[in-house]
């Protein structure tokens, strides 16, 4: 087992804090065999089989679902077996702050392209960003974070839907 090299935060509080290596593997694992399961069971839905052409649309991504599926399993059921070795932290806690951080907005972005479209999710996901995460003391000007949240999605929109009429999600305001 490889040996931690990074600088651990003088302030033990930090330390307790974050996510540890047995935690991190075990839900990426997890998440992973999730998202195995669910390639294997549309692969079903299209075929798995042979018929007279050759294999089924379903064949390939099933067998690669179920060879992640197992090697996950296994991920895990060593990391459970090697519980009392694994005692490093994968992050501090002000390191998974800044994770969250990031993430948090990511995953709001994806939810809302449903209900709002590319478009619109994507400006109020940059704007977010200008405004919330800048570096602290230099904060964007409102007039900064509104031109760019509202011209990069626009840029977007010509380059993909008008000029190389590639149509991306635009939600509730497609007819615009």
């Amino acid at each position: 087992m490889t040996q931690d090299t990074r600088q651990q935060p003088a302030n033990g509080d930090e330390e307790r804090g974050g996510i540890s290596l047995r935690g991190g593997g075990l839900f990426t694992s997890g998440v992973l065999m999730l998202i195995a399961v669910v390639v294997m069971f549309d692969s079903v839905e299209h075929g798995i089989g042979w018929d007279v052409a050759g294999p089924q649309p379903g064949y390939f991504p099933f067998y690669i679902g179920l060879l992640m599926l197992l090697s996950c399993l296994g991920t895990s059921l060593w990391t459970l077996r090697h519980w009392s070795e694994g005692r490093g932290r994968l992050t501090t806690k002000s390191e998974f702050r800044r994770v969250r951080n990031v993430f948090l907005p990511i995953a709001a972005y994806v939810v809302l392209m449903f209900f709002v479209g590319m478009y619109v999710a994507g400006a109020l996901f940059l704007a977010w960003f200008m405004w919330r995460l800048a570096e602290p003391g230099k904060r964007h000007p409102l007039w900064k974070i509104l031109l760019i949240s509202i011209s990069v999605p626009l840029a977007t929109y010509f380059i993909f839907t008008v000029w190389f009429e590639v149509t991306l999600y635009a939600g509730p305001f497609a007819d615009f």
